[in-house]
């Protein structure tokens, strides 16, 4: 009988974290003497992998029905699981460290509720989300003790989690290889439309206001250079109230530039970047490492992101990256106008931003390491 390895990702079901949770099934599923056991909501999300035959599903559909459900997961259930099938590790992708019998565990942290400073605009537009900025930090905290290592994103975030929790065993894992391609400084002024792309889902502090913020001052104060652009957004109407709200105010400025198209595939987005993208934008107040900054810098596209910590240590030494104050309007819609211009500065981060914890650049050598730490 073949040992066997938890991945439990049970409400991993969009956007960047469905990507690195298919990702982590690739890197576990070489090891064919292991049976690779996915804990997930709905296996559909996975076609790539149901015909390999050292990999099981195991399907939680109501898993997101209430935090009840969620509760009876995480500490009986799991803990039932783990005595039943006796796994080498289990690994805990889904922030909360799970309730296990006797079970070699690892858990990585990746909601960045915990750093967000919730307001009361914030609880009128998504209630769940702010009260998990006032209960997450609580909730990584129950049975954090009990992992072999705590695996985060970046090195400010096992700043704040040794600080908080009084642990020293975290582990720095990339969620991307270090991107190696170089900046294209293509000349843009002659092009008869400029396209930015902002490739995310609509949560509060993604902050997609300073983008129609200023689009709307360019339509105003620049209507030569409003013209020109084109902002790409990754949602449509629909899909919560937030987002609902930013598509409204579009239309109520009669923002057409601005377009909702939709939640984009991995290979749908992978289209946009290699052919009809000139620039990604990144304005989000928070993230734990913002996958399309990586992705960008995989293109050689130019990019620009806030001005904040997360964004620096994801960007790296890139050449092709403008910083802007995630708050300040008139600044970012200078930098726009530059950028139609070609007279932008770009900015050349130092070779790596310091950290004092262990760090993994690759998902490979992370399941190596989670293996070999469990013989």
């Amino acid at each position: 009988m073949k040992n066997k390895i938890v991945l439990s990702g049970v409400n991993m079901t969009e956007g960047g974290i469905l990507t690195v949770f298919k990702q982590v099934i690739k890197a576990f599923a070489s090891y064919k003497e292991f049976e690779l056991i996915c804990l997930v909501h709905d296996k559909s999300l996975f076609p790539e992998f149901l015909e390999q035959e050292n990999i099981k599903f195991i399907i939680f559909k109501d898993i997101k029905k209430s935090w009840l459900s969620r509760v009876y997961f995480e500490y009986i259930y799991s803990w039932w699981l783990s005595k039943k099938i006796r796994p080498q590790l289990w690994l805990c992708l889904h922030d909360i460290s799970a309730n296990l019998y006797k079970t070699p565990q690892f858990v990585y942290c990746h909601n960045p509720s915990a750093f967000y400073k919730a307001d009361a605009n914030d609880w009128r537009l998504d209630k769940k989300f702010f009260l998990f900025t006032k209960f997450y930090k609580f909730l990584y905290k129950i049975n954090i003790k009990s992992n072999v290592n705590v695996i985060v994103q970046q090195g400010w975030i096992a700043d704040s989690f040794s600080k908080w929790f009084g642990i020293n065993n975290l582990l720095v894992a990339r969620p991307v290889s270090e991107v190696n391609s170089e900046f294209q400084n293509q000349i843009h002024s002659s092009k008869k439309e400029i396209v930015f792309l902002y490739p995310a889902i609509p949560r509060v502090f993604k902050n997609f206001e300073i983008i129609i913020a200023a689009v709307t001052l360019l339509k105003e104060k620049h209507p030569e250079v409003y013209k020109k652009i084109r902002i790409k957004f990754t949602f449509s109407e629909g899909m919560n109230k937030y987002g609902d709200q930013l598509v409204q105010n579009c239309k109520n400025y009669n923002l057409e530039v601005i377009e909702f198209i939709g939640f984009q595939t991995k290979q749908e987005l992978d289209s946009l970047y290699a052919n009809k993208v000139d620039f990604l934008i990144f304005p989000s107040k928070l993230e734990t490492w913002g996958l399309p900054l990586s992705e960008a810098k995989h293109y050689g596209l130019p990019i620009l992101a806030a001005d904040l910590p997360y964004a620096h240590e994801t960007v790296g030494a890139y050449s092709g990256c403008i910083y802007f104050d995630p708050n300040n309007v008139e600044r970012l819609a200078r930098i726009m106008i530059d950028c139609i211009s070609d007279t932008q500065a770009y900015v050349l981060n130092p070779a790596s931003v310091p950290c004092r914890w262990p760090v993994i650049h690759d998902w490979n050598l992370l399941a190596d390491y989670l293996v070999e730490k469990t013989k």
